[in-house]
């Protein structure tokens, strides 16, 4: 039997052109889905990751700067500054040298020229609202710069853990050297630095001379917010901190690059050290009472303190901070409108970025959050103020 030749050609001969672009069309279809998935759960991921990097900053910056709040004031177990040297709340210069303002002169201090800022151990808190740069930078002259419209806050406390004792019969104790501490037997007390020996006695001449004794490490910190995080003009705003470095400080023209480490073992100075970054905003909402009453409760709230009232009647301080991410997504726009304490409502969509400013940087496509939380001044509520009469 003969085979049918059509039938052969048939089968041999592939598709069709209809069938062809069906087929095509399918695939074009397939792989748009595909683009469009891949497009959507990476800007999926990048926004979460944008999110996720911020909300981790902005916790951390909350608790660390609200673990030193509640800290202020704390002298050791003391009750307030009266038995403490050195003592600059008074008018006798007789008890104002220690081996501490002996190690940090006022030349090497964080206050106004020529002033014993450090040890003013009388003012647990001191708070700057919405200053300029140059008018945060008059108080405490070791802030370059400062992000302007931002809170400062500074503050003063020793460690919670004791970290050195003497008992009766000890003839010496091992601590960090160079480092300030706070001597004291629960009545009396001295800030001091410790000798370029680790282990050693305390100076006879401060109090208490006598064992038993502990000694707690000395915090005076600044915080503000700067308008760059590792080099100046990358941008990103961050909330950083004044410390004093003990040991090995390196200093600079420009404070905000001055270094702990690199310097001699016996400089002393004040350095940066950056929190968190992406803190846009620092506002400060005071909670005071009322000296007619003194009852350690709140009265009523001021965004604007006097120095007096804050270091007085505090008893508590709301914390409000805007964040934003690390880096913006020009995608996003920004439309919310955020007010903290006092400031005025910011809305970042109708911010004017300069003519130059990338795309990528401009203010409006930032993912943004603002938080708040509440601190309890303990320490100064106990003490009363810190004995300040």
């Amino acid at each position: 039997m003969r085979p049918d030749r059509n039938l052969s050609r048939t089968r041999d001969g592939g598709f069709s052109l209809i069938e062809l672009l069906v087929a095509t069309t399918l695939g074009l279809l397939l792989l748009a889905g595909l683009g469009t998935l891949f497009v959507a759960t990476s800007r999926s991921y990048r926004e979460n990751d944008l999110i996720a990097g911020m909300q981790d900053q902005a916790r951390f910056a909350m608790a660390t700067l609200s673990r030193d709040l509640s800290m202020a004031g704390y002298w050791g177990g003391m009750m307030g500054t009266d038995g403490i040297v050195p003592n600059l709340a008074n008018e006798s210069v007789d008890d104002d040298i220690s081996r501490a303002t002996v190690g940090l002169p006022p030349a090497s201090d964080c206050g106004p020229a020529g002033t014993t800022w450090t040890f003013n151990i009388a003012a647990p808190l001191e708070f700057r609202n919405q200053d300029s740069a140059g008018a945060i930078a008059g108080q405490w002259n070791c802030i370059a710069q400062a992000r302007a419209g931002t809170d400062a806050l500074a503050m003063r406390h020793v460690s919670g853990q004791v970290t050195g004792q003497m008992s009766g019969g000890d003839g010496d104790v091992t601590l960090r050297a160079f480092h300030f501490y706070l001597q004291t037997n629960g009545t009396l007390g001295t800030l001091t630095r410790w000798g370029a020996a680790a282990k050693a006695a305390p100076d006879a001449l401060e109090q208490p001379a006598l064992a038993p004794m502990s000694f707690h490490r000395y915090y005076p910190r600044i915080y503000f917010v700067r308008d760059w995080s590792l080099t100046r003009g990358d941008g990103v705003p961050t909330l950083c901190r004044k410390e004093l470095c003990p040991s090995g400080y390196a200093s600079n023209s420009d404070p905000e690059l001055a270094t702990c480490g690199g310097g001699s073992a016996s400089a002393a100075g004040y350095f940066s050290e950056c929190i968190a970054e992406g803190v846009e905003d620092l506002q400060l909402v005071w909670g005071l009472d009322n000296l007619d009453d003194n009852d350690e409760t709140v009265d009523h709230y001021s965004t604007a303190p006097t120095a007096a009232e804050v270091a007085r009647q505090a008893r508590s301080v709301q914390v409000h901070m805007l964040v934003r991410s690390r880096r913006s997504d020009g995608l996003h726009v920004d439309r919310k409108t955020y007010q903290l304490g006092d400031k005025d409502p910011f809305t970042p969509a109708t911010t004017a970025d300069s003519v130059d400013t990338p795309g990528d940087q401009q203010t409006r496509h930032f993912y943004r959050r603002a938080y708040s939380t509440t601190v309890q001044l303990r320490n100064l509520g106990i003490q009363g103020g810190t004995a300040i009469k």
